[in-house]
C-alpha cells in the first residue's frame, strides 16, 4: 500500500538574517521626512498664530510679527484666566502668565520646507500615478520659498503727496511730487558732515542702538573723526515734549525739551503715527572738550515737509549733525499727485470711494494714471497702493494723499504657486477618478 501524498508542504527552516543597521544619513532623512514631523510643525505653527493673536491686545502687530514670527525663539507669554477672571492674580489684581518657550516661525518654516522636500519629494515614489502629489508638494515649497525672499529681500514704506494746486501756487512747506518714501517702522540714526556743497552720511542701523533703551547705552566711535557719540534713554515709542510743571518724568532735560514715552492701556493698538522712536544723545570731542547733549526724535515731515532738521553741532569749526529718520528709500521715477478725489456714501461723510490721480515721471514726458483701492500702480518693479487721505475727518481743500510703496521680487510667486498646486490637485484627483472608475467598471463586469 502505498503512502498517501502530503496535504501541506513541510515548512523549511531557515536561519534568522539579523537586519543590516541604517546609516546616520538614512535616519536623518528618515526623521526630517517623516510625516509625524510635519504634523508637530504644523501644531507648533498654529500655537504660535494663536498666541500671537493674543499678543496683540496689549502690544503694536509690528512689534508681535517681528517677536513671534521673524524670531529664532521666542518666550511665549499667555494671561492666566477662568471665566473671565484672573486665574491666582496678583496683589494689584492683574493675571499671572504661563511663559511657554517655542521656536520662532522663522526656523518653524524653513524645517516645514525642508520636511516637504525630503519626505514629499525624495522619499516618495517617482511614479505616474504619483505625478499630482509631487507637483503639489512643489507648489507648497514654492509658497514658502515666496516668503523666505519677501521677508529678506523686500521693502515697503509710505509716501504721502499734496495735491498740485490747479492756478500752480504751490506752497513751500508742502511736498507735491517726490521719488523718496519712507520704511513704516524701521530707523537709523545718520551721522551727517558738512562738506558745503555736500553732506556726507554715515548710518547706524536701529537694532544697533536697542541697547540704549532703559539704563543701557551704546557708544559710536565714528572712523576719522574727533569725537565719540553716547546714545541712551532710547525710546521706541515717544514724543518730544517741552518740561513743564505737568511733565512728570526721570528722562534728562535738554535745552526745555524732554522725551516722554508713551503707552496705551491693554487691548488698544498704538496708532502708526505714534510709533515714533526717539533717543538722547551726547558728543564727547577729543581731547576732553565740553561735551554736548541733544535729543534726537523720528517724527516724520512728509507731506508738509520734505526737509529734515537734524541735531547739529560743531566740533574743531567743523559742523556735524545727528538725525534719527525712517529709513529712506529712493524710487527709480517720482509721482506727482494731480489730483485728489473722494466720493461718500449719500448722507454721510464715510468714503465710497477715494483716488489719486498722479504723474509718473520717469523719463521726458509724465505719464498720467490712477491709484485707487485694489488698483496700485506697478512701476519698474514697485508697486504703489492706495491707502489713506487726509486731512481728516473733515477733510480738505487742501488734500493729501497716502500711499504705501511695496518692492518684493516674488510678488507673483504665489499667484504661480497656487497655480501649481491646483494643477497638482486637478492631476491627482482626476487620476484617483479614473482608477476607480476602471476597477467599478471591470467588478461589473465580472459579476
Amino acid at each position: 500500500m502505498s503512502a498517501a501524498p502530503a496535504t501541506a508542504a513541510a515548512a523549511v527552516s531557515r536561519p534568522d538574517v539579523p537586519a543590516l543597521p541604517m546609516s546616520l544619513g538614512t535616519l536623518l532623512l528618515r526623521g526630517l521626512g517623516s510625516m509625524r514631523l510635519a504634523v508637530w510643525l504644523v501644531l507648533i505653527l498654529a500655537a504660535l498664530t494663536w498666541l500671537g493673536t493674543l499678543a496683540q491686545t496689549t502690544r503694536s502687530t509690528f512689534e508681535v510679527q517681528r517677536e513671534y514670527f521673524e524670531s529664532w525663539f521666542v518666550l511665549a507669554k499667555l494671561d492666566l484666566f477662568w471665566w473671565g477672571e484672573p486665574l491666582w492674580p496678583h496683589a494689584d489684581g492683574t493675571a499671572r502668565q504661563l511663559v511657554i518657550p517655542l521656536p520662532g516661525a522663522y526656523p518653524v518654516m524653513g524645517l516645514l520646507f525642508v520636511n516637504l522636500m525630503v519626505g514629499g519629494l525624495l522619499r516618495m515614489k517617482w511614479q505616474a500615478r504619483n505625478a499630482g502629489i509631487l507637483i503639489t508638494h512643489i507648489g507648497i515649497a514654492l509658497l514658502l520659498v515666496a516668503g523666505f525672499v519677501k521677508m529678506h529681500y523686500s521693502w515697503s514704506g509710505s509716501l504721502a503727496l499734496y495735491e498740485t494746486p490747479k492756478d500752480g501756487n504751490t506752497a513751500p512747506d508742502r511736498v507735491y511730487a517726490t521719488n523718496r518714501f519712507v520704511s513704516f517702522h524701521d530707523f537709523e540714526l545718520a551721522l551727517l558732515v558738512d562738506k558745503g556743497s555736500t553732506i556726507e552720511e554715515r548710518v547706524v542701523p536701529e537694532q544697533a542702538l536697542w541697547a540704549a533703551r532703559g539704563e543701557g547705552s551704546v557708544t559710536l566711535q565714528p572712523q576719522g573723526l574727533p569725537f565719540a557719540v553716547q546714545v541712551h534713554h532710547w525710546h521706541d515709542f515717544c514724543r518730544a515734549v517741552p518740561k513743564g510743571p505737568m511733565v512728570q518724568t526721570t528722562n534728562p532735560v535738554v535745552d526745555g525739551a524732554v522725551l516722554l514715552p508713551q503707552s496705551w492701556p491693554p487691548g488698544q493698538q498704538p496708532r502708526s503715527e505714534a510709533e515714533i522712536a526717539g533717543c538722547y544723545v551726547t558728543v564727547f570731542p577729543e581731547g576732553g572738550g565740553e561735551r554736548i547733549e541733544g535729543i534726537v526724535y523720528g517724527a516724520p515731515r512728509l507731506p508738509d515737509d520734505g526737509k529734515r532738521y537734524p541735531f547739529t553741532f560743531t566740533v574743531k569749526g567743523q559742523r556735524y549733525g545727528l538725525d534719527l529718520r525712517h529709513v529712506l528709500f529712493e524710487l527709480p521715477f517720482a509721482l506727482r499727485l494731480d489730483k485728489f478725489q473722494k466720493l461718500d456714501h449719500p448722507g454721510t461723510m464715510s468714503p465710497k470711494d477715494f483716488r489719486s490721480f498722479v504723474s509718473v515721471m520717469s523719463g521726458d514726458t509724465p505719464r498720467p494714471t490712477e491709484i485707487w483701492m485694489n488698483n496700485p500702480l506697478r512701476e519698474a518693479g514697485y508697486v504703489v497702493y492706495q491707502t489713506n487721505w487726509g486731512p481728516q475727518p473733515m477733510g480738505g481743500p487742501p488734500w493729501y494723499s497716502v500711499f504705501e510703496v511695496a518692492y518684493n521680487p516674488s510678488d507673483d510667486w504665489p499667484k504661480w504657486a497656487c497655480w501649481v498646486i491646483a494643477a497638482g490637485l486637478l492631476i491627482h484627483f482626476t487620476a484617483k477618478l479614473n482608477r476607480f472608475l476602471r476597477s467599478s467598471t471591470r467588478v461589473s463586469l465580472q459579476s
